[in-house]
């Protein structure tokens, strides 16, 4: 019996280690899904955290009398000559204002095989660059580029399309600003999530429209018909984009 039984107890143990092995690897694969789920969770929090905050900006009742001053968010926008034109910034956390002429950008769209991007300078776009903070916060962890238009799509919403307008008022008669349809965009990203280069991301914020209104006749460059947006997500860049539709009307008083 005792020669049968030779070599019994090492396969045994062996049996057991092995099993012992594929329990732990299937624990570590476990808590590493976990973390990972855990890590992305936390980071779409925080991008839409960082889009709403530039949404809520945008919003504030204290500065609506200089978001419509001539060179504000609205009044810049809203002009004759800035129409269909979107005004990009990048929402710093360090800038003692949300916005600043100074700091702002033009992207529009009208011939050629890609949107100009220059008319005002390229210092609105947000950039990964060591030298300036282009993050929200002290964390450097989320980056955020605001763009503002007034909605020029005639498509869309044809049976709501004078909604916006004064009612029971001429805009000419009465002197006052004709209603417009504002779209404000704020794009979020987390670019230490991402394997991608820094040159890559800011080609992507400053050569790509938010709203890609393509002119007629017109045939776009290889990837130039696609958003920010898209454009950050090929990269595979953790982000997020809200998008807010504004009436902007001036009251008429009759008092």
């Amino acid at each position: 019996m005792k020669t049968k039984q030779e070599g019994a107890t090492l396969i045994v143990v062996l049996i057991l280690l092995v099993i012992i092995t594929m329990i732990g690897t299937l624990a570590i694969r476990s808590s590493l899904t976990t973390l990972n789920i855990a890590t992305n969770s936390q980071a779409q929090q925080l991008l839409v955290q960082n889009s709403d905050s530039a949404i809520f900006n945008v919003e504030d009742p204290d500065l609506i009398e200089r978001n419509t001053a001539y060179d504000g968010l609205f009044g810049l926008v809203k002009s004759d000559a800035n129409k269909g034109k979107e005004l990009v910034f990048c929402y710093k956390g360090t800038a003692t204002e949300f916005y600043d002429f100074s700091r702002a950008s033009f992207m529009q769209w009208v011939s050629g095989t890609a949107p100009n991007n220059s008319e005002l300078g390229i210092d609105g776009y947000c950039k990964m660059d060591s030298s300036n903070n282009f993050f929200t916060s002290g964390r450097k962890a989320v980056m955020t580029q605001v763009s503002i238009k007034v909605n020029t799509d005639a498509s869309s919403n044809l049976d709501r399309a004078f909604e916006h307008m004064q009612r029971g008022t001429d805009a000419e008669s009465a002197k006052i600003d004709k209603s417009e349809k504002i779209l404000v965009t704020a794009t979020s990203i987390v670019p230490s999530m991402s394997t991608a280069n820094d040159t890559d991301i800011n080609n992507c914020f400053s050569t790509h429209m938010n709203q890609v209104v393509i002119p007629s006749g017109v045939t776009p460059a290889t990837g130039m018909n696609k958003s920010v947006s898209q454009c950050l997500q090929d990269l595979g860049v953790p982000v997020n984009t809200q998008i807010a539709e504004y009436n902007l009307t001036q009251a008429f008083d009759r008092t």
